[in-house]
């Protein structure tokens, strides 16, 4: 089917690649036309803090909420109470509210808003409400509403967008960290190639494949929930697997050219081959984002599917506008005759494929595999590069699976501290506007300001009125909570059963001070008086969203991890048909994920990185980071784990020598494993640059990760540990291996792979 797939495509190169472009238009003219939106709110099926938002849409909100526009003087200028202040204000009020989509706008002149003039007098807001909800707020529409209030501005009163308004105004283009990601790794292609249009050719696949990605995310935001560092993941990620993709199957392109193939075959045997393996382990990295929906909140749905799209798509890319190009660019492509040009470690003594080598004789019911001295022995090249390396590893199995090991003694201790905890925009880089509305919002009412609680009441029977003895009792007990700075008047709906209150913490939103208010207010405060009264009380807003979400995500985190564990198991059996190799690969997976999540620990939680990454301090690690984490990481590692372990395979069916097999596997992809980890690794750092915290995150541990993967794990770990289990590695049930179906990952060439004698 590959072969086929490849060689369609390489016979129609223009008619494909003008499909992809069709697309790429269509798709970006469509975002021009509908905007891409994102939108930060969380929803927690079955929590206490979604209860408590379900419950108040019974009042007649706007679809945006109130968004504040923070209005702020310095200490020796004019005080906002001072006529020309309030004139100002009031004209700029008066300018919003004749803007798009501004449906209501409240001064803090107003009984409406006294609570929104600081006591200080230099610091407010304005509450604006729009007919669009958060996730539909764009950088025009923040823009818009500052420029509106211009006429404030002009009386030397700074104006700040905070809320979604302040997201959508500090939502930046990643095309500056994709343009360094993109340039660092034609320079490793380059290097490796020694041709320009080689190296620009996974580069061409990887922009189209995310051009399209994001466009899909963009529109897919209109229909669900889709948070802004989603897109930002996908970039990432799809730009990192569509080049490394790329690079694998270009590789073998390279190579057939070498040995007299024509562009058409060559192009549809890169395909059959390495286009397989791209597939095989694009689906691994969708399968592993897809046991995320175990945690069963829509966030975490979001979050996986937007990475999984860029890489569905950079998978299809590879599969077929890859072809087309190769067969388009055809001999230019080829690598120069001259030794080392190629990715591929040419210093080395090149595995034979199982097509170039004589046959393994057959034993029936023999309890081993052919032994290396029954077949005629393949000429010895001198040993270079990672040939070298391999040797030198498998030699000394012990002693460097011992110090692989050691590697990872540190992150393993730092990552056992990691814990989950919460943003908040004190966290945000300075000089944003979520920042500086957050700061000074702080500075003149208290940290808690930025993060208030709704608190819910539904009543068996109606209220007569905001003194009702039934209503009041509660915001009695709400304001003798200790850690409450301000309970705000009671709200009644139209028909008097529900009630809300908007309670203010003493301490950020982010703050552990503060999850202990919203258990304290859970299980203290609020059972006394609703219990046996058939009321529901229920306590909302963002600072208990994100302490459900992280309780709810440390409940469901070893179901995921268990279930990504199994998938992978699952798809390395299947491939290898071998549950050692599949269990080992396994186990050692979580040593790079272990690392990541060390690092995380020391450099955000612990604060180590805040000065070089830009950060005001420790930042706290949201739950679902390590979890997604987690998922992108055992797919990512499959890629290595399936180009690495193909290669020893091919070679053990070929001569039945496991130590030479592991040497010549490592010996052939060595080179190409760790040049497209660096490429990945580079990729990866350039998002640093991004502001999100939660961004940068996943740029460090990443990149930490994939390193670590590529290098320690793949050069020391799995060589080490196949050499010691020996023949072990490739034992095989027979009745396990009647049950599975045949998978030649790397089989999709020529001359199909002849399969070892299996133990009974």
């Amino acid at each position: 089917m590959f072969v086929t797939l490849g060689r369609w495509c390489a016979r129609r190169p223009k008619r494909v690649a003008a499909a992809w472009l069709l697309l790429l238009v269509s798709l970006a003219a469509a975002v021009g036309v509908l905007g891409s939106a994102t939108t930060e709110s969380v929803s927690i099926p079955g929590s206490d803090s979604q209860a408590a938002q379900d419950a108040a849409r019974v009042f007649a909100d706007s679809a945006s909420g109130r968004q504040p526009l923070v209005l702020h003087t310095p200490a020796d200028g004019v005080p906002l109470t001072s006529a020309r202040a309030r004139d100002a204000v009031q004209e700029a009020a008066r300018a919003l509210a004749g803007r798009d989509h501004v449906v209501a706008v409240t001064t803090p002149y107003e009984p409406a808003g006294a609570a929104a003039l600081a006591p200080d007098g230099h610091t407010a807001y304005l509450s604006v409400e729009l007919d669009v909800a958060g996730r539909d707020i764009t950088a025009d529409i923040a823009h818009d509403l500052v420029d509106a209030a211009e006429p404030a501005a002009a009386a030397g009163i700074e104006v700040t967008p905070g809320g979604n308004l302040a997201a959508a105004a500090d939502k930046k283009s990643t095309r500056r960290s994709e343009i360094i990601g993109l340039v660092a790794a034609f320079a490793v292609l380059y290097l490796g190639f020694r041709k320009p249009i080689a190296a620009a050719v996974p580069l061409a696949v990887a922009v189209v494949g995310v051009g399209i990605s994001l466009a899909v995310i963009g529109l897919t935001g209109h229909l669900m929930d889709m948070p802004s560092a989603g897109a930002t993941i996908a970039a990432m990620i799809g730009l990192g697997v569509g080049i490394d993709y790329s690079l694998f199957c270009l590789t073998r392109f390279r190579e057939l050219l070498a040995t007299g193939k024509g562009i058409e075959d060559a192009a549809a045997l890169t395909t059959g081959a390495s286009g397989k393996a791209v597939a095989f382990a694009g689906a691994a990295v969708i399968a592993a984002l897809a046991s995320l929906a175990l945690g069963g909140l829509p966030l975490l749905r979001a979050l996986a599917l937007a990475p999984g799209i860029a890489v569905l798509v950079a998978m299809a890319a590879t599969l077929t506008l890859l072809p087309a190009l190769l067969s388009l660019l055809g001999r230019r492509l080829a690598p120069a005759p001259v030794a080392g040009d190629a990715l591929v470690a040419r210093d080395t003594p090149t595995a034979p494929h199982a097509a170039d080598l004589p046959e393994a004789p057959t034993v029936p019911d023999t309890p081993t595999a052919p032994h290396a001295a029954d077949l005629p022995e393949a000429p010895r090249l001198p040993e270079r590069g990672w040939a070298r390396v391999a040797r030198h590893v498998a030699d000394r199995p012990w002693r460097y699976l011992l110090a692989g090991l050691a590697f990872f003694v540190l992150p393993a201790l730092a990552a056992a501290q990691l814990s989950f905890g919460q943003l908040d925009g004190g966290d945000k880089s300075p000089g944003t506007a979520g920042r500086t509305a957050y700061d000074r919002l702080e500075a003149a009412f208290g940290p808690g300001v930025n993060g208030p609680l709704q608190v819910t009441d539904r009543l068996p029977k109606p209220a007569s009125g905001p003194t009702d003895p039934a209503v009041t009792a509660v915001g009695e007990a709400l304001k003798d909570t200790s850690g409450v700075a301000a309970v705000g008047p009671a709200q009644l709906s139209r028909d008097g059963r529900t009630v809300r209150w908007q309670v203010t913490p003493t301490t950020a939103p982010g703050g552990p001070d503060t999850a202990g208010l919203v258990h304290r207010l859970r299980d203290s405060t609020l059972p006394p008086i609703t219990r046996n009264t058939g009321r529901e009380a229920h306590v909302g807003g963002v600072p208990a969203t994100q302490l459900d979400l992280n309780d709810r995500l440390a409940q469901r985190l070893p179901a995921v991890i268990g279930l990504v564990l199994a998938i992978a198991a699952l798809l390395l059996l299947l491939a290898f048909r071998s549950p050692l190799v599949a269990a080992k690969a396994a186990v050692l997976n979580l040593l790079s994920v272990a690392a990541a999540y060390g690092v995380l620990t020391a450099l955000f939680q612990w604060g180590w990185g805040a000065a070089p990454l830009d950060l005001p301090g420790p930042v706290p690690v949201p739950g679902y980071v390590p979890l997604l984490m987690f998922a992108v990481l055992f797919g990512l590692s499959m890629d290595y784990e399936v180009f690495l372990l193909s290669a020893v395979r091919e070679a053990w069916l070929a001569t039945g020598d496991n130590h030479g097999s592991v040497i010549a596997g490592l010996g052939r992809t060595g080179r190409i494993i760790t040049s497209a980890a660096l490429i990945m690794v580079c990729v990866f750092l350039a998002y640093l640059l991004w502001d999100d915290p939660v961004v940068k995150m996943f740029g460090v541990g990443l990149a930490t990760a994939v390193a670590l993967d590529a290098t320690v794990v793949r050069g020391l770990l799995v060589p080490t540990t196949m050499v010691l289990l020996g023949k072990a590695n490739w034992w095989m049930p027979r009745w396990l291996d009647r049950l599975l179906p045949q998978m030649h990952i790397e089989g999709g060439g020529e001359t199909p792979v002849p399969e070892p004698v299996r133990n009974a």
